[in-house]
């Protein structure tokens, strides 16, 4: 049976000068099942797209994400955790940064007045809202935002910490004021979004999309060996302390297993 996939805008998030739209391409067959017989429907996959509008502000994408664009709006490549057109030295010492950690050194800067549509995917888009703050992405997690916002590197060193090594794990951080996109295997409506105040928060797993620079990180040995926490992860937890927003997803593990398994 054929099917058509037809769109429909299912969550948006604004900032100054900018707009954020998730468009889910949903198929639906061309044919009507026949009347008296049993017929199995196999649908496709939902797609997701982001498209990004923007009336004279700035948006950062990362790299790759952009299908095409239309109207007045102007691309730039810029250095990882500086503004557009920092100049060579920025541009330098961003290299240098780069190659010590291994992370790519640029992220492309959309300025202007028009529209930002991504490429598809089948992953969920997730909008969120930063408050002047930081907020610390899982890797491949980052994908757009608009504002005044910062899109930088933050190295957590947690489990290297703990596993007595030197070197550290980058990540995006994306640091001011505005709105951003992340995807995940995870619908946004099964994912919390805990408001710790002064609390604990340990996560057996890596079950957290996001979360906000005020919490302190670390890793933390728990019940299970030592022997099989040195070769696979397991025996440590992910530990947050302080003030601060998490982005948690306690389905993660259904889907992961529903795409290993699917045919």
């Amino acid at each position: 049976m054929e099917f058509r996939l037809h769109p429909e805008v299912i969550h948006t998030a604004e900032a100054a000068g900018a707009r954020l739209e998730v468009t889910e391409y949903d198929p639906r067959p061309t044919e009507r099942p026949l009347e008296g017989f049993h017929q199995p429907l196999v649908r496709p996959a939902r797609w997701r797209q982001l498209a990004v509008q923007l009336g004279g502000g700035l948006a950062v994408l990362e790299p790759g994400a952009l299908q095409y664009l239309r109207g007045e709006i102007e691309m730039q490549a810029t250095a990882s955790g500086g503004a557009a057109g920092g100049g060579l030295g920025g541009l330098l010492r961003g290299a240098v940064t780069a190659a010590a950690t291994g992370e790519g050194l640029f992220k492309t800067a959309y300025r202007g007045t028009g529209v930002i549509y991504t490429e598809p995917t089948r992953l969920h888009l997730l909008l969120g809202e930063l408050r002047g703050e930081d907020l610390i992405v899982d890797d491949g997690a980052f994908v757009a935002c608009v504002g005044q916002v910062t899109v930088g590197r933050h190295v957590n060193r947690g489990l290297a910490a703990a596993l007595g090594s030197g070197e550290g794990r980058v990540q995006p951080k994306l640091s001011g004021e505005g709105v951003f996109a992340l995807q995940s295997p995870v619908p946004p409506e099964e994912f919390q979004v805990l408001d710790l105040q002064g609390e604990t928060l340990k996560v057996d797993g890596n079950l957290v999309l996001a979360y906000t620079g005020g919490l302190a990180f670390s890793v933390e040995k728990s019940t299970r060996s030592l022997l099989g926490s040195g070769r696979t992860g397991e025996g440590y937890v992910q530990v947050y302390r302080g003030t601060g927003r998490v982005w948690l997803a306690p389905t993660l593990p259904l889907h992961v297993q529903s795409s290993l398994t699917a045919p």
